[in-house]
């Protein structure tokens, strides 16, 4: 069953698996390879076995990254996916740190991961990195070029991590994803729950045919809430044992805690 047809269904909790930083990463504290990929298949297996509906790997600690994501991030990122998809029954994505339409495509088409999250996908945004500018061309022409067209692209609109250039038409900024960019479903995430709620209001009334994930800020304490806004929900920190840590292990009780409060089973 494909991603898109399970999103449908909502309810659906995507766990992010922050890496380690590489051995090529800037940062001091670099981890060997061997280590990151058991922290990451050991990582994934308690998110699965917690009832997380999909896993979501984040290159996290390649920060500080560039523009685009450099071969080696590709390679690692690659190898450490292969691991991962080894020991799930449950969906796999891939998403970069590094603004890079074409590089997390490629992860996914040599992982054989199920589909990719893309931020900055249409306009522009200021960020602390810069202005970045959509890559929803490069994204669709990987995704063609590789022969990857079993990998669906699931695109932020607005990224709360940053400041949009031009006016904030967030109906205008979907349709355009969708409908010109191919984008197979949207994230779309304020700076708190009332704008998150907002933003998915105005995108609903445009009836694009595509699943609406929240893309941060969902928790134990908003679940309930949470989950009558959108499909699918993408959760990162409150899943740890630190959620203060971004390489904590995963706190299997988490998990399964916010899991059954995004699919109704507890109130």
């Amino acid at each position: 069953m494909s991603v898109l047809t399970q999103l449908q269904k909502g309810g659906f909790s995507i766990g992010v698996l922050h890496l380690p930083p590489f051995p090529t990463s800037l940062r001091r504290d670099r981890w060997p390879l061997e280590r990151v990929i058991d922290y990451a298949v050991e990582g994934a297996r308690r998110m699965q076995l917690a009832g997380i509906s999909s896993v979501l790997l984040q290159n996290v600690g390649d920060e500080p990254t560039h523009l685009q994501a450099p071969p080696q991030t590709v390679a690692y990122m690659s190898i450490v996916g292969r691991e991962v998809k080894k020991v799930l029954d449950i969906p796999l994505g891939i998403t970069l740190l590094d603004h890079d339409g074409a590089a997390p495509i490629a992860v996914a088409k040599a992982v054989g991961a199920d589909y990719v999250r893309i931020k900055t996908y249409v306009g522009a945004m200021v960020k602390m990195t810069g202005l970045l500018q959509g890559c929803y061309y490069e994204a669709i022409r990987s995704r063609r070029e590789l022969g990857a067209e079993q990998v669906d692209i699931l695109a932020d609109i607005f990224d709360r991590e940053g400041t949009p250039l031009g006016a904030r038409d967030f109906g205008e900024m979907a349709t355009f994803a969708v409908k010109s960019c191919m984008a197979d479903g949207l994230i779309l995430t304020g700076k708190s729950t009332a704008e998150t709620s907002q933003i998915l209001q105005e995108v609903q009334h445009c009836h694009l045919g595509v699943p609406l994930l929240i893309g941060g800020g969902v928790n134990g304490q908003n679940a309930a809430e949470m989950r009558q806004l959108a499909q699918g929900f993408i959760v990162g920190g409150c899943l740890k044992e630190d959620p203060d840590d971004d390489f904590s292990p995963i706190a299997a009780d988490s998990c399964r805690q916010l899991s059954r409060l995004l699919r109704g089973e507890l109130e």
